[in-house]
């Protein structure tokens, strides 16, 4: 895989095949229309980076800060981000086999709308005030990540695992959850919701608040 730290060969070319581009300084960058294979970024800055149209195949984002990133209309396929900052951004319209993967990354104030992705692989990232509307999340997993204040609506979550994930909550009555695998936690958040009393989780605990702001968003 060659390695490159050149932005102006990057912004010149239209197709990359086993490259790593590394520590590339790509904040507000138009990069539309662009192909990546087997590619990978490194410590790369992309906040507010535009990627519409670029196509990015078995692609990996290592260490990258990609704030409030336009991905809307990009074409992702075993698409993974590793150790990333991600907040703010808007993913939709990703291509109709969109595959994502997200490990030990940021995704605060994120927002993912109307996306099929089965089987996405959210592992030990922080979700706060994430949205999910109309996403099938199918199979996916949300293992040791934290959802305080995320909100799932029209979404479907059928074996979706939150098991080892802290702070999820979920209307039953919005979205199609069957199957779905969640913790205790969960488990009396959606009692509370629907009115009853869980003994040890108080009107004013955590818990209780986290399911207020659930129903409010």
């Amino acid at each position: 895989m060659a390695d490159t730290d050149d932005l102006d060969s990057l912004l010149r070319g239209d197709s990359f095949e086993d490259q790593t581009f590394t520590g590339l300084e790509l904040q507000d960058v138009e990069l539309g229309g662009k192909e990546f294979v087997g590619c990978k970024f490194v410590g790369c800055k992309g906040q507010e980076s535009r990627w519409r149209g670029v196509r990015l195949e078995d692609c990996v984002f290592e260490r990258c800060d990609l704030t409030q990133a336009k991905v809307a209309g990009m074409v992702a396929g075993k698409l993974q981000f590793r150790h990333s900052k991600l907040m703010g951004i808007e993913w939709t319209e990703l291509g109709k086999f969109a595959s994502l993967a997200f490990v030990e990354c940021t995704l605060q104030y994120a927002s993912f709308l109307r996306l099929s992705l089965r089987k996405a692989e959210f592992i030990d990232c922080t979700l706060t005030e994430a949205n999910f509307f109309e996403v099938d999340l199918g199979e996916a997993t949300f293992r040791g990540s934290t959802l305080n204040g995320s909100v799932f609506r029209g979404c479907k979550l059928r074996k979706t695992d939150f098991s080892a994930a802290t702070g999820a909550f979920f209307d039953p009555a919005q979205n199609e959850a069957r199957e779905a695998v969640i913790a205790i936690e969960t488990a009396a958040l959606l009692a509370m919701h629907l009115g009853l009393r869980v003994s040890g989780y108080s009107s004013e605990s955590g818990a209780t608040a986290k399911a207020s702001r659930g129903r409010r968003k």
